[in-house]
């Protein structure tokens, strides 16, 4: 499929929010009790934490919740203090950073302390883009425990239509990727426990018609945050204990229906690459290492 060709100017919507969009702190705090990590280790088959929490099972706490009537076409909240103000817009995740600096742990009382780092345009295969990294910062008792930035990308929905003729990415060769260190099944049950645990209501993991009609993808999308904690299982496997540094991509969707298989490859006794593949497309790649790294001036 031929990309459009791009125009001299990102679209005026986009070109305002960068020059104006300027959201303050947004502070959320709750106690971390044990039952939602209970559920989140039976919908990933893995051992529920009994103290420490691994990195990114903060996923299923401090989640807003949003009257049916707050939300938007797709499932999004219309308004929130890190989503910029776009009609119609289509959003998607692009992938992240997570710095543990000491681990969340079960029955400790967290503050979450979100910012909007950076808002910058792009022009993709699809038309231009508006990529928006969030900061999570968590905090027990003014302590840094954890670090968690996101990319998340929006897009116009009249480039969203230009995919109402999917094409699948092309197959990338996993011949030298090895067995897979873990396997997921995702279907239709899987991803229904993952947005209840989550409050997503995103319509592309539930509901068919949207997804294939709006979207233009061929069948119910897996949750970028559920690949990334494959990932890390698949990380936590391979070093034994789980990652204090990971920075991880989307790069392809991951479907319903068929299996996604988590390879890992070492790269020293600290750190190790992982791939999510199915179909023999790679969706995710992800770097893992137990060895910490050294916190930016903004973070510490």
């Amino acid at each position: 499929m031929t990309e459009p060709a791009a125009t001299a100017e990102p679209p005026e919507a986009f070109r305002d929010v960068v020059d104006h969009w300027r959201p303050g702190p947004q502070v959320d705090e709750d106690l971390f009790g044990a039952w939602p990590t209970r559920a989140l280790a039976a919908v990933l088959d893995a051992p529920a934490p009994a103290d420490a929490l691994p990195p990114l099972w903060h996923e299923v706490y401090l989640r807003a919740a949003h009257r049916p009537s707050d939300l938007g076409a797709d499932g999004h909240p219309l308004r929130d203090d890190l989503v910029p103000d776009l009609a119609n817009r289509r959003r998607m995740f692009g992938g992240g950073r997570v710095t543990v600096t000491a681990p969340l742990r079960l029955g400790e009382t967290v503050r979450r302390t979100s910012t909007v780092e950076s808002v910058t345009t792009r022009h993709g295969r699809s038309g231009w883009l508006l990529l928006v990294t969030e900061r999570h910062r968590f905090t027990v008792d003014g302590e840094l425990r954890v670090t968690d930035e996101r990319d998340i990308v929006y897009r116009l929905p009249q480039d969203v239509s230009r995919r109402s003729t999917y094409t699948a990415p092309r197959p990338t060769a996993d011949a030298d990727l090895g067995e897979p260190v873990l396997t997921y099944h995702p279907d239709e049950r899987m991803l229904f426990q993952f947005s209840a645990l989550t409050y997503n209501a995103h319509r592309i993991h539930y509901d068919f018609p949207f997804t294939t009609a709006v979207e233009g993808h061929p069948h119910l999308l897996v949750h970028g945050p559920l690949l990334a904690l494959g990932g890390l299982e698949a990380a936590r496997r391979t070093l034994g204990h789980p990652a204090v540094a990971v920075d991880y991509r989307l790069v392809a969707p991951a479907y319903c229906g068929d299996p996604v298989t988590f390879h890992v490859t070492p790269v020293d006794a600290d750190e190790v690459s992982v791939r999510a593949m199915q179909r023999g497309r790679c969706c995710l790649t992800m770097t893992a290492s137990t060895a910490a790294r050294r916190p930016t001036e903004s973070e510490g």
